[in-house]
C-alpha cells in the first residue's frame, strides 16, 4: 500500500509542472485578447472621426485662394510661417514673400534663423530673322542674328526677419535703362504692416506690364507705348517708395531721381511715381486688377538752361517689339526748354483659368519753357489662352503676374504648360514741332513652359511705322529663358 501511494505522489509531481504550463498560457491567451478587443474599439473610433472629418471638409470647387492681407493679424503670422513652393501652383496656398522671389537654389541661414541669403539667375537667350522695306530716308538694315538679351545675377537675403534686400546686376549689357548694368542695390522694411518701405535703387514703380519682371512677361518684350513712356523716365532709379495692401486694394507711391549711373552737372530731376490698383477678384487663376498708373516729374536743371543753351537729354524712342536689332524706328530727338513732364494711365488685367487678358493707355506729357507743350499717346491690348489644364497666375500681394508652374513639367514626363498669345498696340510721338513718327505693332504669341523655371518663347511680330526712322517690318523671333 505504501508502495502505492508514492507511486501516485510522484505521477502527480511529474504533471504539476504541465497544468501549470497550460494555466499560464491561458492566461496569457485571455490577456492577449482583451488587447486585441481594446484595439478594435480604437480603430472603429478613428474610423468614425476620420468619416465625421471628411463630412466637414469644403470640397475641391469651393476652395479658393487667401492672400495673406486678408487674414486677421494671427492668421498672418502662420501664413507667414508657412513653408511653401517657390513657384505658383494651381492649388490654394499662399503667396509667401521670403520664398515666392527666390529660385530653386537652397538659402543659406544663420542658426539662429535670423539671417537668410540666397542666389538667383537669368538667362535669356534670342534669335530671329527680320524681314523689313527699307526706310530710304535712312537705308537702315534691321539685323537677322542671335543675342544674349539678360544674363543676370542677384543676391538676395533676409535680415532679423523684417528687412529683405537685393542686389542684382546684368552682366548682358543689353544697351537700355532698366536692364544695363547695375539693376537692383535695395532694401525693404516690412514691419509697418501692412506697408512695406522700399529704398535704394529699383524700378519706377509705373505701368501693369512694365512691372512684371521680364521673366515673367507673355511676351519677348514690353508693350511698345509703356517701355517707351515709363522707361524713358529713367528705370531703375534711386528712389524712396512703400506700398500698402489693403483687402481689395494695392498701392505703391514713391519718390524717385534718375538713373544711378546718369552723371549730372546740375541738381537731380525729381518725380512722384505711383500705382493704385481695385482687385475685387485676386485669386491666383481667377483674379480682376483695375488701376490708374503715372508719375509726374521735374527735369534736370542741365535738361533746361546751361550756359544760356538750351540743352536735354530727354528723348522718346522706340525699337518696336523686337529688341534684336539695334536699330530705333521711333525717336522724338532731344527735347530742348523742358520745364517738367508727366505720364497718366490706366491697366486693367483678367484672368479667368485658361483665359488672360490685360490692357494699358496712356498720356505722356511735356510742358516746356517757352515753346508748345507737347503730348504723345499710345497702348496696347493683350489675351492668351492655355492649350493644357494650366492658368497664368496673378500675385495680388504685387499687383502683377508671377511665374507659372505646369501642372506635369517635362520633368515629370509630361509636356509642360502650353500658351498661345495674341498682341496689338499703337504709339504716336507726333506733335507740335516733334515729328517722332507713330507706329502699330501686332504679335502672335506661343510660349511652352517646360517646367517652372524654363520657358521657350517664339513671337511673329509685324510692324507699320510712319515718320523720319521709320521701318515696316515682320520678325521671327524665339527665346530660350532659364531661371536659377
Amino acid at each position: 500500500m505504501s508502495a502505492f501511494i508514492y507511486a501516485m505522489i510522484f505521477l502527480f509531481t511529474m504533471m504539476l509542472p504541465s497544468y501549470a504550463d497550460n494555466s499560464l498560457l491561458q492566461e496569457q491567451l485571455n490577456t492577449q485578447k482583451k488587447i486585441m478587443e481594446l484595439q478594435s474599439k480604437r480603430i472603429d473610433e478613428l474610423e468614425f472621426l476620420i468619416k465625421e472629418f471628411q463630412k466637414n471638409l469644403p470640397k475641391k470647387e469651393d476652395i479658393k485662394d487667401v492672400s495673406v492681407e486678408d487674414l486677421d493679424t494671427n492668421e498672418k503670422d502662420k501664413a507667414n510661417d508657412i513653408s511653401v513652393d517657390m513657384v505658383s501652383s494651381n492649388k490654394g496656398k499662399f503667396y509667401n514673400p521670403e520664398t515666392a522671389f527666390f529660385g530653386p537654389l537652397p538659402q543659406l541661414k544663420s542658426p539662429d534663423g535670423k539671417y537668410t541669403v540666397g542666389i538667383m539667375g537669368l538667362i535669356q537667350l534670342d534669335a530671329g530673322i527680320y524681314n523689313q522695306e527699307a526706310n530710304y530716308n535712312t537705308n537702315n538694315d534691321l539685323s537677322d542674328g542671335t543675342r544674349v538679351r539678360r544674363a543676370g545675377l542677384t543676391l538676395a537675403g533676409i535680415s532679423e526677419k523684417d528687412w529683405i534686400w537685393f542686389l542684382s546686376y546684368d552682366y548682358a549689357d543689353s544697351g537700355d535703362n532698366p536692364h544695363d548694368g547695375l539693376r537692383a542695390a535695395m532694401g525693404i522694411y516690412r514691419g509697418f504692416k501692412p506697408w512695406w518701405i522700399f529704398a535704394g535703387l529699383f524700378g519706377n514703380s509705373v505701368g501693369f506690364d512694365t512691372s512684371n519682371f521680364s521673366s515673367q512677361r507673355q511676351f519677348m518684350e514690353a508693350a511698345m507705348p509703356q517701355s517707351t513712356f515709363i522707361y524713358s523716365a529713367g528705370s531703375p532709379s534711386m528712389g524712396l517708395a512703400a506700398t500698402y495692401r489693403g483687402k481689395e486694394h494695392y498701392m505703391r507711391l514713391g519718390v524717385y531721381g534718375e538713373p544711378y549711373n546718369k552723371a549730372n552737372t546740375d541738381d537731380e530731376g525729381m518725380g512722384v511715381h505711383g500705382r493704385l490698383a481695385w482687385q475685387p477678384i485676386k485669386q491666383r487663376t481667377e483674379a480682376m486688377h483695375l488701376g490708374l498708373t503715372g508719375y509726374y516729374r521735374t527735369a534736370n536743371n542741365s535738361d533746361t538752361f546751361t550756359n544760356g543753351l538750351r540743352d536735354s537729354t530727354l528723348r522718346f524712342r522706340t525699337k518696336g517689339e523686337s529688341a534684336l536689332s539695334g536699330d530705333f524706328i521711333l525717336d522724338t530727338g532731344i527735347i530742348t526748354d523742358l520745364d517738367t513732364y508727366y505720364y497718366a494711365g490706366y491697366e486693367f488685367a483678367k484672368v479667368n483659368g485658361p483665359v488672360s487678358i490685360q490692357t494699358e493707355w496712356g498720356v505722356l506729357g511735356v510742358n516746356r519753357k517757352t515753346k508748345n507743350d507737347l503730348e504723345f499717346s499710345g497702348g496696347y491690348i493683350q489675351g492668351g489662352y492655355m492649350l493644357t489644364d494650366d492658368a497664368r497666375n496673378y500675385n495680388a500681394y504685387f499687383a502683377q503676374f508671377w511665374r507659372l508652374k505646369p501642372n506635369i513639367s517635362i520633368m515629370e514626363g509630361g509636356i509642360g504648360a502650353w500658351e498661345v498669345a495674341l498682341r496689338a498696340s499703337i504709339i504716336d510721338l507726333n506733335d507740335a514741332d516733334i515729328n517722332g513718327g507713330e507706329a502699330s505693332s501686332y504679335t502672335l504669341g506661343l510660349n511652352w513652359y517646360m517646367t517652372s523655371f524654363t520657358k521657350t518663347i517664339l513671337n511673329i511680330v509685324h510692324n507699320d511705322s510712319s515718320g523720319p526712322l521709320s521701318e515696316d517690318f515682320n520678325v521671327m523671333g524665339v527665346r530660350l529663358q532659364i531661371e536659377f
